[in-house]
């Protein structure tokens, strides 16, 4: 290896977090291993900052932490936000504009919280109740009172995301070619149905970047590793960028390597081969 690596990072929810949101024993050694030696690990995750889990924030030297897909950087050690690249709630309400004939699930994220109608809510406990991921959103929506088009007129604090949930990814496809012709906003796209706006000139990749240029660390000497489309620009500026087992195929094709999957050790596989040289 060219340079010694003195960060990782790592996507959350089927990269880090198993598909019951925890980190497996061998998981939790490595990367304990890794702090021994001096090596950073930095959350990069769509979840907004009040989504990490407790299980993330408990882990030992965790510092900073890279949120709502590169929108928002918090140093969790000194509690303070180091970057906030956010929406204004006018061009909130001209992206909602531009989409208003799409039947999907909308959600607008400020300070940690997804907020929605009550017929959206509804709509996420119907699909989620029982399940590990019911947790997570019962921790991190508010329901609104009235339409999200009121909301936005009635609060001007900034907008760190829009959550869009689609049926199916053909509707995705058509909801991104709708928003393409606005200015001065970018996309994440994690899963098959899902899309996120953000302001323009922001994602995982670019946030990672900007932490990295703070730290004064070497894009060369970092580790990334991810299993969503979103995480491309992150697996590419990173010296090695590593996609999961259960990863989508195009983002194992824009990897460095491709490890295990989440529910098979698959971080601390990819660890233990880059780091520990166990391999």
């Amino acid at each position: 290896m060219a340079k010694t690596i003195k960060l990782i990072a790592l996507d959350l929810d089927a990269t880090l977090l198993d598909s019951q949101k925890k980190i497996s024993p061998r998981t939790l050694a490595a990367l304990e291993r890794a702090r021994q030696m001096g090596i950073l690990m930095v959350p990069v995750t769509g979840r907004p900052a009040q989504g990490l889990p407790q299980v993330v924030r408990d882990l030992p030297g965790l510092r900073y932490a890279v949120t709502s897909n590169g929108a928002t950087i918090r140093d969790w050690v000194e509690d303070r936000f180091m970057l906030e690249k956010h929406l204004t709630p006018e061009k909130s309400l001209e992206i909602l504009e531009a989409c208003r004939d799409f039947a999907m699930i909308r959600e607008v994220f400020r300070d940690g919280i997804g907020y929605l109608t009550q017929a959206d809510y509804e709509i996420l406990r119907e699909r989620y109740a029982g399940t590990p991921m019911w947790e997570y959103v019962m921790g991190t929506r508010q329901v609104l009172p009235g339409s999200l088009e009121d909301f936005l007129r009635e609060d001007t604090r900034p907008v760190e995301e829009l959550f869009f949930l689609t049926d199916c990814p053909e509707s995705k496809k058509a909801l991104r070619e709708r928003l393409s012709a606005l200015s001065d906003i970018s996309f994440a796209d994690p899963f098959p149905n899902d899309l996120e706006v953000l302001a323009g000139g922001i994602d995982k990749g670019e946030a990672f970047l900007w932490l990295l240029d703070h730290l004064g660390i070497d894009p060369a000497e970092t580790i990334a590793m991810g299993d969503g489309g979103s995480d491309i620009p992150l697996l590419q500026a990173a010296g090695i960028g590593i996609a999961m087992g259960n990863a989508l195929d195009y983002v194992k094709a824009a990897a460095d390597a491709v490890t295990a999957s989440c529910d098979e050790d698959g971080v601390a596989l990819a660890l233990e081969k880059y780091l520990f040289n166990m391999e």
